[in-house]
């Protein structure tokens, strides 16, 4: 069986825009980001990862299993309605089939200023990334 290998320059970008991508956003929020996504493109090691660290903020173990689920499906009591708003729109940015839906977008800018909207599309993107490496080297 092949396994791909990526040079370690392009490791270290993205662990260099790892350190800053999505700053605009609380630590928690991001991490729900990160492992919503994750759970989307179906990357266990991110999965478990993200799911590690949201535990070790504290995060409730019924808000970790309910990012395995479309955010829509969530129990209100979970997260505030910015968090839905932001994670229904990293839902969007991550099924590329669906195409961006205007509506996700504005809804979250109710929510968030316009750089912190650039914060999701940006932990969006980079988690996006790290989880097509992780599984291309699976």
């Amino acid at each position: 069986m092949s396994v791909a290998k990526v040079s370690a320059e392009f490791l270290r970008s993205l662990e260099g825009f790892d350190a800053t991508a999505g700053s605009e956003l609380k630590p928690r929020l991001r991490e729900m980001i990160r492992l919503r996504c994750s759970h989307i493109n179906g990357c266990t090691f991110s999965v478990r990862l993200h799911s590690e660290q949201l535990a070790s903020m504290g995060e409730r173990p019924e808000l970790i299993a309910a990012l395995a689920r479309p955010v829509m499906l969530m129990r209100e009591d979970l997260v505030s309605e910015g968090d839905v708003a932001a994670l229904r729109f990293a839902e969007i940015l991550t099924d590329p089939p669906r195409g961006l839906e205007p509506a996700a977008r504005d809804e979250a800018g109710q929510f968030f200023t316009r750089k912190q909207l650039g914060a999701v599309v940006e932990t969006v993107a980079l988690v996006n990334a790290w989880n097509r490496v992780t599984r291309g080297m699976e």
